[in-house]
């Protein structure tokens, strides 16, 4: 019996120990936001989380999505971040925060560029949000980080167009050269890969026996960049004349 007594003891011991604590929506959030100023996103995140799921009528609270987003970007899973951002969006487009996503959203982007030889959809994406955050929120307070960031990203995409433009030459397909040049000065002016698009447009359009063409470039080249005028003099008198 003594015996009996003992063994059911111990299955209802075990029995409450296993029985979760009572789930406090406060305590909860309050914990995350410690795990938050301590930089512990993933610890955090689950605590959000958790108030999504017990908490169904802060499945879609601005601030919970927020701070999920926030979690994200934190650790630097840019990717997931971005989902959630425009996640943000889609259910809170007027919110108070909605600016400060928009960027956040640029932004993720933006810390997916890695180098130049690389795909630069990236930084036509930073491009693109950064105008839709000046578009949708010109008051917003990001205006000068956006212009900022859109000048980056172009001088980027004008610099990979110039990759491509050089690797062209040096392979000897003059006329695909020919053409990133021309959509890099068409599309980029004033960037800093201006000068040497000039400086491969008419060396392609010397290739070419396009000869009209290569003088425009290259005198071009030697008016807007003082600099390079002793190269662009040198190559003008290589060419044949009329």
């Amino acid at each position: 019996m003594k015996k009996n007594l003992i063994v059911v003891l111990f299955v209802l011991l075990a029995g409450c120990a296993s029985i979760e604590p009572p789930y406090d929506a406060v305590r909860t959030f309050s914990e995350a936001e410690q795990s938050m100023r301590n930089e512990d996103y993933e610890r955090a995140r689950k605590d959000y989380q958790k108030i999504q799921e017990k908490s169904p009528d802060k499945s879609y609270d601005a601030f919970i999505m927020l701070r999920i987003a926030d979690t994200y970007y934190g650790e630097e899973k840019y990717s997931e971040a971005l989902v959630e951002y425009q996640n943000f969006l889609n259910y809170h487009p007027v919110h108070k925060d909605a600016a400060y996503v928009q960027y956040q959203i640029a932004m993720c982007n933006y810390k997916e560029l890695i180098t130049i030889d690389r795909d630069p959809t990236p930084a036509h994406m930073v491009v693109k949000e950064m105008k839709k955050l000046l578009e949708k929120y010109p008051k917003s307070g990001y205006e000068e980080q956006a212009k900022q960031y859109i000048a980056i990203c172009q001088d980027w995409i004008a610099d990979y167009e110039l990759y491509v433009a050089r690797f062209y030459y040096r392979a000897d397909y003059y006329k695909a050269a020919v053409g990133r040049c021309e959509k890099l000065l068409k599309e980029y002016p004033g960037s800093s890969a201006e000068k040497d698009a000039l400086y491969y447009a008419g060396l392609s359009y010397m290739e070419l026996g396009e000869r009209d063409q290569a003088r425009s470039k290259f005198e071009t080249l030697a008016q807007k960049y003082p600099a390079m005028k002793g190269s662009a003099l040198a190559l003008l008198r290589k060419l044949p004349t009329p």
